[in-house]
């Protein structure tokens, strides 16, 4: 199989990577605000917070994989097999279950006495933690994403292994080929579509992996994407050139979903022609906006500086610690009688200041702390 891809950093990638994960902090702020349920929840919702959050829905989570799929293909390129599989066993299961006994706990805490399912101290709370969630308190929350990252990265390494030997090159390359012509890169929404329109309904989650299977196969084909995209170059060329259609296909849907929020006007979840139709359109959404995100950066973002230096190595403590700080430091803030949006600006802002702290002042200057986080030993990035 043709590999013309340079073997240069894609420092563009790290932008989007540290881009997602800073994203996260006001996503899941919203969260607290928004109108459907979160761990903890303040006592007035605000319709454009959720709208705001809605939108981002559509395609943060999969620009995750996404990059995860190029990281993937680009780290197979340098490292044995054996080795690419204990490197992501250490930076994503020792993290988990770190994360699991260590970092969730405290927001499963503030969620069980802040909805009164619980009355007592942290002690206590922590000596039922085993129980099982969510009657019980042991849950991954947040986390779900390392072990569905683990769990999708073994279930498709084989088929990149085989693309990585040239077997079956001819047919992949042809065809992908073919996709890169004209606009013809949008076709590759109708998997997408497809598993969310027989499966969501069926599977709709949440993250437990038993009842969650349109997410883990939609996420599949993001992570498929990531990779076939830094195996062809023309691939990439494709997203620069249809950036202006897939901009203005993202605008038009989610201006829809939008008007669709504000009126307050909710699809009946199920086997039928209005919600499929909108599961439809939101994979072409979601296809959409990861061209945009892509084609932008590539185009403006392909370069380093000491800033990028220092969140590229962040970025896996700031994702692990983000939604423990903000649920408990926002546990606090909502029970205060600020307004909503002054809440809302105070939870970001210090929760903000809080992560990075603790990353910088704790996480990444004691070695079992940066092994237990996920980090290197040395500072050292690789994809």
């Amino acid at each position: 199989m043709q590999q013309q891809l340079k073997n240069e950093r894609l420092y563009y990638l790290d932008w989007l990577r540290v881009f997602a994960v800073i994203l996260l902090i006001p996503y899941h702020t919203g969260a607290i605000f928004a109108n459907y349920d979160f761990h903890i929840k303040n006592n007035v919702t605000s319709t454009g917070l959720t709208i705001i959050d809605v939108f981002i829905d559509n395609w943060h989570m999969p620009l995750f994989f996404l990059l995860a799929g190029a990281s993937t293909w680009l780290a197979l390129k340098k490292r044995t097999t054996v080795v690419f599989v204990k490197e992501r066993f250490l930076r994503l299961i020792v993290p988990l279950v770190f994360g699991i006994i260590v970092i969730v706990p405290p927001q499963t805490f503030c969620e069980r006495i802040q909805k009164s399912a619980f009355s007592g101290n942290y002690f206590y709370f922590y000596s039922h933690l085993f129980d099982g969630y969510p009657k019980g308190n042991l849950t991954w929350n947040h986390l779900w994403f390392l072990f569905y990252l683990f769990f999708i990265s073994l279930i498709v390494l084989p088929l990149i292994l085989n693309w990585k030997s040239g077997r079956g090159a001819s047919f992949i390359e042809s065809f992908c080929t073919w996709l890169a012509k004209g606009h013809r890169i949008l076709l590759l929404f109708i998997p997408l579509a497809i598993i969310q329109m027989t499966l969501k309904v069926a599977y709709p989650g949440p993250q437990n992996i038993v009842s969650d299977w349109a997410r883990i196969l939609f996420m599949i084909v993001i992570f498929l994407y990531g990779v076939l995209f830094y195996i062809f170059p023309w691939f990439r060329e494709s997203l620069e050139r249809n950036f202006g259609v897939a901009f203005a296909t993202g605008v038009a849907i989610s201006t829809f979903i939008i008007i669709m929020h504000l009126f307050n006007y909710r699809l009946v979840f199920g086997y039928n022609v209005p919600n499929l139709l909108q599961l439809g359109i939101n994979s072409l959404a979601t296809l959409c906006w990861l061209i945009v995100l892509l084609g932008f950066s590539q185009r403006t973002l392909n370069f380093s500086n000491r800033f990028l230096e220092y969140a590229s190595e962040a970025v896996l403590p700031i994702y692990i610690l983000h939604q423990t700080i903000i649920i408990i430091f926002g546990y606090y803030i909502v029970n205060t009688d600020f307004s909503l949006i002054v809440k809302y600006i105070l939870i970001n802002v210090v929760s903000f200041v809080l992560i990075v702290a603790i990353y910088d002042t704790i996480v990444k200057r004691f070695g079992v702390l940066r092994f237990l986080f996920g980090m290197r030993s040395m500072q050292k990035k690789i994809y």
